[in-house]
């Protein structure tokens, strides 16, 4: 194999699929992207066994060939090699060597033959949705994904598609969810729950299009804009049922400026030893108080709002609300506590909760 090829556009490319690569592979293989030259293009793939990215790009191809390199190493190459020009060339069964100006990294490879045969399932139904629009949803919601795999049905985002015409995007750990919808053009009835990992992946590069197009056929899931694609296989266990704890009680809610709300918990928690800790907040007429304490210090925190129909005085994991707060756009946010031991509960507009919505429950303080 001999190609060469501009060093931006080829950092550009590896990064989509770099963040798949196995960390801790049980084989060597998965460490490795898969690099090929042929058709005028250099392509790129790599697979963890569950989630898998593939990719092109136009390169100068003097040699078609394949070979695999180890992912993280050619990554900081490519990324600390001058601007411009970078080739790249097998020496021989076990080595290939990166050129660019001024200087050369030879690197050992694998057998371009021991690579997993990526799966390319061929029955997918295909819609299509703006990037941007989901890009927005898995942001939206990614934060609030839980990382117990002895939970294995809280380890995704669930993409309910049970709505005509709506595409809503839900997650929780079991101490809080996040839930958020768009409008879409779609008749097909179904509903799934991506990992966490390939929701993230998916972020890199759907930007690159206005339009992308995803799909599910047999326990897979597959993303592609054209270019590049990602193909993941789905969590195989079944996702809670969310709109039983979808909250139906929005009293006490309180408009307030989402900027003002999140720097005063941002400086409540830096006096928190653990930030996962917990933060009192009173709501009172015409006030909101927050408050932290722990053997490091003391915070007080107080934010004018409208007066309420009566006071409270309930804790919250302050990291949560964080979270929360910071996928907001807009400058106002709703802000609901029917009581002490009922959950909070944030959205953007009170005329469509479900634009938005976010729940977080009380802890104990």
């Amino acid at each position: 194999m001999n190609l060469s090829v501009d060093k931006k556009l080829f950092y550009k490319y590896l990064s989509y699929v770099q963040g798949i690569v196995d960390t801790r592979p049980t084989m060597l293989i998965l460490s490795h992207i898969l690099l090929e030259a042929k058709e005028g293009k250099m392509f790129l793939s790599s697979t963890d066994l569950e989630s898998s990215v593939y990719t092109s790009f136009p390169a100068n191809i003097k040699e078609e060939g394949r070979v695999c390199l180890p992912a993280k190493k050619l990554l900081e190459v490519i990324e600390k090699t001058p601007e411009g020009e970078v080739q790249i060339r097998t020496i021989n069964d076990t080595q290939a060597e990166i050129d660019y100006k001024k200087g050369k990294t030879k690197i050992k490879t694998q057998n371009a033959d021991d690579f997993p045969q990526i799966p390319k399932p061929d029955d997918f139904v295909y819609r299509a949705i703006k990037s941007e629009k989901l890009e927005n949803l898995i942001k939206k919601t990614s934060y609030c994904v839980g990382g117990d795999e002895l939970r294995k049905n809280l380890t995704g985002i669930f993409f309910d598609m049970t709505q005509n015409g709506k595409l809503r995007l839900v997650a929780t750990d079991g101490h809080r969810m996040s839930l958020t919808e768009e409008d879409i053009e779609n008749n097909i009835v179904e509903s799934f729950t991506l990992p966490k990992r390939a929701s993230q992946e998916i972020r890199k590069f759907i930007k690159d299009s206005e339009i992308i197009n995803i799909g599910v056929g047999k326990n897979f899931f597959i993303c592609d804009d054209g270019q590049t694609s990602l193909l993941a296989r789905l969590v195989d266990v079944k996702f809670p049922d969310y709109k039983q704890v979808l909250p139906t009680n929005f009293n006490n809610t309180i408009k307030i400026e989402k900027k003002q709300m999140l720097e005063a918990l941002q400086r409540a928690a830096v006096v928190l030893q653990d930030k996962n800790r917990g933060v009192k907040i009173y709501i009172g007429e015409n006030k909101m108080e927050i408050r932290a304490i722990s053997d490091d210090g003391e915070a007080l925190e107080e934010i004018p709002i409208n007066k309420l129909t009566e006071s409270l005085d309930v804790g919250f994991n302050v990291k949560y609300l964080i979270d929360a707060l910071g996928t907001y756009e807009g400058e106002e946010i709703c802000f609901s506590v029917g009581d002490e031991v009922s959950p909070a509960c944030i959205f953007a507009n009170e005329d469509d909760r479900f634009k938005q919505l976010s729940v977080v429950m009380p802890m104990r303080v």
